[in-house]
């Protein structure tokens, strides 16, 4: 197993874990975890030049860096 799929391994888990914990309403953890998720995601994405996955995954890493951000608020 390579590196790169390495992350996307972990990025799959993440995000699973942070898509459990909303299910659960675990706030702010799901954020965090989808955060983390969702950013390795996007670095696979671009290390792929599969730039229709580097974008939703970007999307949603704004998405949820607005959310930690209001969280600390």
């Amino acid at each position: 197993m390579g590196t790169l799929d390495l992350i996307k391994w972990l990025g799959t888990i993440i995000c699973l874990l942070g898509i459990g914990l909303t299910s659960f309403n675990y706030y702010p953890s799901n954020i965090y975890f989808g955060l983390i998720g969702s950013s390795l995601w996007a670095f696979a994405g671009i290390a792929q030049k599969d730039y229709a996955l580097f974008l939703v995954e970007f999307v949603a890493v704004i998405m949820y860096a607005t959310g930690v951000f209001y969280e600390r608020l």
